[in-house]
């Protein structure tokens, strides 16, 4: 009997859809004999139509060893989550997938114990200079990331992914086989579909910027960004920002907004403080004019990158890291520094139309990813 574990004690971001989609993909998989979810119960609840129409089996974990996988040490995490596979296995063998695996690594570098099946799991910060300076603290650190990577290899670590596509084809990882290159899944678009925009009855241009809403996004050098407009420019826009105002952000982004609002009364700013599910959000990508990126140096992917290719939205991203290299490989948008608030207003101020690009959307479907998931567990 062949099985497959999903451990998954994250709840953030895109845990409960990835986790959709590869159980739903591995419960249709032939070779997929026993099929289990190890998860908190948060997490658990979210996935209850998944747990029902797969028939899987669920382990809901307890909240002292929940409490230990996501605490804030990211060294005790690590060994945490790789302990906690190891146990899993004990109890089912086969092979087990842990979705982010950046803490686990160390773990499995340091834990050198057998481990009765195999692990796989994803590497979403792989070392990636794309556009950024070289320099010794990113060396140390590009140095320090391989040899992880290298050290915790054995067949109890089965596969490496990453939704990086540059990182796999550096010569490290071609020659050792680390990395494999996993595309990120796209969201689903089919709520794009026979959308009507809805035009603003005030015949603004509409930025939107959306998702969690905190300084590493760029929503403070998004606001600066507007003194570099011109007042006939600024009456011609509603920046609308859509989402949750991280905590640690809450108070000084209410007084920056209250501050751009007095100063700058010729542009429209809107905030949605809340939660939007992907219904509405697909429709605030339809109605906008320009979406929104800027990210301040993010070394991972951004599903908004996806919403905007499929909606045929211009994009102004930051041009370092994955996002960057997408965006400038795929001709996604326009890629510029975003921690420069003059070059933000000035890519704003030139953002242009674009085609949707079907063939980079296609590359990245939820099938691929699940189907790349499941031959490197079991291929």
């Amino acid at each position: 009997m062949t099985c497959l574990t999903y451990l998954e004690p994250l709840t953030d971001g895109h845990c409960a859809f990835w986790a959709q989609m590869t159980l739903r993909g591995a419960a249709a998989d032939p070779r997929v004999d026993q099929l289990r979810l190890v998860t908190g119960p948060e997490m658990a609840k979210r996935l209850e139509e998944t747990v029902a129409a797969t028939g899987l089996e669920l382990e809901v974990l307890p909240p002292d060893q929940l409490r230990e996988l996501t605490q804030p040490d990211l060294l005790k995490r690590g060994r945490a989550q790789w302990e906690a596979a190891r146990d899993c296995l004990g109890t089912s063998g086969g092979q087990l997938f842990l979705p982010f695996f950046d803490h686990a690594i160390y773990g499995a570098l340091l834990d050198r114990r057998p481990v009765p099946g195999q692990v796989s799991g994803i590497i979403f910060r792989p070392p990636n200079g794309h556009n950024y300076p070289a320099g010794l603290r990113r060396g140390l650190d590009t140095g320090r990331r391989w040899g992880s990577y290298l050290g915790a290899q054995r067949p109890a670590l089965r596969k490496l992914f990453t939704l990086d596509e540059r990182a796999p084809r550096s010569a490290v990882s071609r020659m050792a086989g680390l990395l494999t290159f996993l595309p990120d899944p796209s969201p689903d678009l089919s709520l794009l579909e026979n959308r009507t925009p809805c035009p603003r009855l005030d015949g603004r241009r509409v930025l939107l910027l959306f998702g969690a809403l905190a300084e590493r996004k760029g929503i403070f050098v998004l606001l600066e960004a507007l003194s570099h407009l011109s007042s006939e420019q600024r009456s011609r826009l509603a920046l609308r920002f859509v989402g949750r105002v991280d905590n640690p952000d809450r108070e000084s982004f209410a007084a920056r907004l209250e501050a751009a609002r007095a100063a700058y009364p010729e542009v429209a700013i809107e905030l949605v403080d809340r939660f939007v599910s992907d219904s509405e959000l697909a429709q605030e990508v339809v109605d906008c004019d320009v979406v929104l990126a800027p990210y301040q140096n993010h070394v991972g992917s951004s599903g908004v990158v996806f919403w905007a290719a499929a909606a045929g939205k211009p994009l102004i991203a930051q041009r370092t890291g994955l996002i960057g290299y997408q965006v400038e490989q795929h001709g996604l948008g326009e890629a510029v520094d975003t921690t420069d608030a003059t070059a933000l207003a000035s890519a704003i101020e030139k953002a242009a139309p674009r085609k949707r690009n079907d063939t980079f959307l296609k590359a990245h479907s939820p099938e691929v990813f699940t189907q790349t998931i499941l031959e490197g567990c079991f291929g």
